[in-house]
């Protein structure tokens, strides 16, 4: 008998956990943070649904915290197997994981989740692995990796599972996040040919994304909009993809209209701030994995540094972070976190969200209850360490930056899987989840399900 146990990510987009168990093996796929203001922080605290001690290894499908935040948490609680993800994946996991101590050890209203000597002990955990090589645990597991396009590293898996009642494997397929298609940066996401069941994403299940031009034009627009009113655009960033797209593309629009197009006032000066440690030591990490890259990206990381332009200054001390302030308008900040769940967006948001000359860009998803999603709302006053401040500035949203896959992303990638008997939709508020399974019955005539938190389904 196979089973898997849905602990976290179901009916809901954050706090991705998930338990195999064939009744000689239990591994774990994912151990996100739950996010989503105060009540979902309290959340992480709870104890698992199971007893780490007895979990024998484990997969990351990729770096964002909602996918491996509560990694040293299993590990301080007792887990000592390997924990499997690519390569980037397993760079991007150790400072994502640091940030992440550092946020809490300045939440003084909470004991922290866990120190960096538990991020020692799970980074010592870490193997990093290749795309596309089927690589054995024992007899009862094998896995592999495909290429999610998501972000740098994430990871599609495949994985084998033996029942050992019926003497036979059973295959399952694990989405991760799968990428927004096409990416600034990365390929697209690859098919699997066949599996008997699907874990399957759906942040964005029961929408359709703006078309890259859009979104680019966009973005364009609320540069020369700031700096038409020399003002002040604020990004909330989230620092792994997201941020590198933008600095592409943000070095496409300004390099391109730079020197005389500047002068024309085609675009015109901006100062940009890159204002996150762990954006800047993304930025690194990214530059090293150009192999990753598209073609186009690929070729043009040959003769230009992608991710630099005129005007552009990294901030990484909290000195150069303060300053910031005093620098001449117009300007544009990029700042952690991209949900504005800490981070130093929180202090220039506390700074610039009572004045409505400003603009405040979404660039990615805001989970309810946290405070990009009460910005967005037009919430006001909003809370920001613990001081009311007007919520007045101009808010905009591209949701074409978004790494995740749309609606017919998703039916475009499951379309291809042969001989699935279940899918299970996860990993989505409730809506777009249920969205995402009436379409996939719908549409491709496969069974699909919303699982519901911590249910076991049996499998074989």
């Amino acid at each position: 008998m196979v089973s898997i146990q849905f602990c976290g990510g179901a009916g809901s987009v954050t706090g991705a956990n998930y338990v195999i168990d064939n009744g000689k093996i239990r591994f774990v796929v994912d151990c996100g943070l739950i996010q989503g203001g105060r009540e979902a922080d309290e959340l992480n605290y709870v104890p698992f649904a199971y007893d780490p001690k007895a979990i024998d290894f484990m997969i990351a499908t990729h770096t964002h915290i909602d996918h491996i935040g509560r990694i040293p948490k299993l590990v301080k609680e007792g887990f000592r197997g390997e924990i499997y993800s690519t390569y980037p994946t397993e760079e991007f996991a150790e400072i994502s994981l640091r940030d992440t101590v550092s946020i809490m050890e300045h939440d003084k209203t909470q004991v922290p989740l866990f120190n960096d000597e538990d991020v020692d002990q799970a980074v010592s955990q870490w193997r990093g692995r290749e795309y596309h090589e089927i690589y054995e645990i024992n007899e009862n597991i094998s896995f592999r990796f495909q290429d999610a396009g998501h972000i740098l590293g994430s990871a599609i898996t495949e994985i084998w599972v033996l029942d050992p009642e019926k003497g036979k494997r059973i295959k399952l397929v694990f989405s991760g996040d799968l990428g927004n298609v096409p990416s600034v940066l990365l390929r697209k996401y690859d098919y699997i040919a066949e599996a008997d069941y699907v874990i399957v994403e759906s942040c964005y299940g029961d929408r359709i994304h703006q078309k890259l031009a859009e979104r680019k034009e966009i973005l364009k627009q609320a540069i020369k909009d700031t700096i038409e009113r020399k003002s002040v655009l604020l990004m909330p960033a989230f620092s792994i993809e997201r941020t590198q797209d933008i600095l592409y593309e943000l070095n496409d629009i300004i390099e391109n209209h730079s020197g005389n197009g500047l002068q024309r006032g085609r675009v015109g000066k901006i100062d940009v701030y890159l204002d996150s440690p762990l954006a800047i030591k993304a930025t690194n990490i990214h530059s090293k994995y150009t192999q990753y890259y598209n073609q186009e990206a690929k070729q043009l990381a040959k003769t230009d540094d992608i991710f630099d332009f005129p005007f552009l200054t990294f901030t990484e001390s909290r000195e150069d972070s303060m300053r910031i302030n005093s620098q001449p308008q117009p300007k544009m900040i990029m700042a952690g976190s991209g949900m504005s769940t800490g981070g130093r967006v929180l202090y220039h948001e506390e700074r610039y969200l009572s004045n409505p000359k400003n603009i405040l860009l979404f660039v990615g998803y805001q989970a309810p209850y946290t405070l990009g999603r009460r910005i967005l709302e037009g919430e006001s006053p909003v809370y920001i360490h613990n001081h009311p401040i007007e919520n007045r500035i101009e808010v905009r949203r591209v949701e074409g930056y978004s790494a995740h896959a749309d609606q017919e992303m998703l039916l475009d990638w499951l379309s291809k899987i042969r001989n699935s008997q279940n899918v299970f939709v996860v990993q989505g508020e409730q809506e777009a989840s249920q969205a995402l399974a009436d379409a996939i019955k719908s549409n491709l005539h496969i069974q699909a399900q919303v699982p519901t938190e911590n249910e076991i389904v049996i499998l074989s």
